[in-house]
């Protein structure tokens, strides 16, 4: 499985440190970091498009499923010979359905070329990307930091990386969006690092502690 490597000592992440003291003790907590990438653009989408609204668990069950039917080949004529029927039978809604037969098609009729995405600017990815019925912002947010590797995106509609924020910022719910669209801006340039920290706070399971303080070394 490709990786992007993210050392306490690369620039960006000491560029954080410096920007960000709260950020730092996070930092300073976890370390190095190996985030697992999906280079696969197409296989990319449509994990997201499973993934959305439901939990890990379930996402990554239906994921597979789907992965084991088109034998891990993802192209548009194998994901076309799949069913409806079958899809609804690996825990597919109907809407999800719909959203992966219009990706599809998108890419069939050439009004989507994902092998050139990573030529345009994360605006211009955003923008082509929601012309497709069930892509959105947050969909398109996660392919340019999981798939293209971009170093400045924060998507702040994600619920994780919101509760991770209130958890390490100490705000309240109703300010944890805003403090986190805070955050992108205080970490321009290298915000893409500072969120894989946050979401690293959630799988270390850190949010069960009141504070950062709170956490031994």
């Amino acid at each position: 499985m490709t990786s992007w490597n993210i050392h306490v000592q690369d620039d960006c992440v000491q560029q954080l440190i410096k920007k960000d003291a709260t950020l730092a003790l996070l930092i300073k907590k976890v370390g190095n970091l190996q985030i697992n990438i999906r280079p696969n653009p197409l296989k990319s989408l449509i994990r997201s498009i499973i993934g959305q609204q439901i939990t890990v668990k379930v996402a990554a069950s239906i994921f597979e499923q789907l992965t084991d039917a088109i034998n891990d080949e993802w192209t548009v004529d194998k994901l076309s010979e799949i069913e409806d029927t079958q899809m609804k039978s690996f825990g597919l809604s109907k809407s999800k359905i719909n959203y992966i037969h219009n990706l599809v098609t998108h890419i069939q009729h050439g009004k989507l070329d994902l092998e050139n995405l990573h030529k345009l600017s994360n605006d211009e990815v955003i923008r082509t990307l929601t012309e497709v019925k069930g892509i959105g912002q947050w969909t398109a947010e996660v392919f340019l930091l999981f798939t293209l590797q971009r170093p400045d995106v924060v998507p702040v509609h994600d619920v994780g990386l919101q509760r991770s924020a209130q958890w390490l910022y100490g705000t309240t719910k109703a300010q944890r969006k805003a403090q986190l669209a805070l955050c992108s801006e205080r970490w321009k340039h290298c915000a893409s690092i500072g969120a894989f920290y946050l979401w690293e706070a959630i799988h270390q399971d850190y949010l069960a502690y009141d504070s950062i303080h709170d956490i031994n070394d």
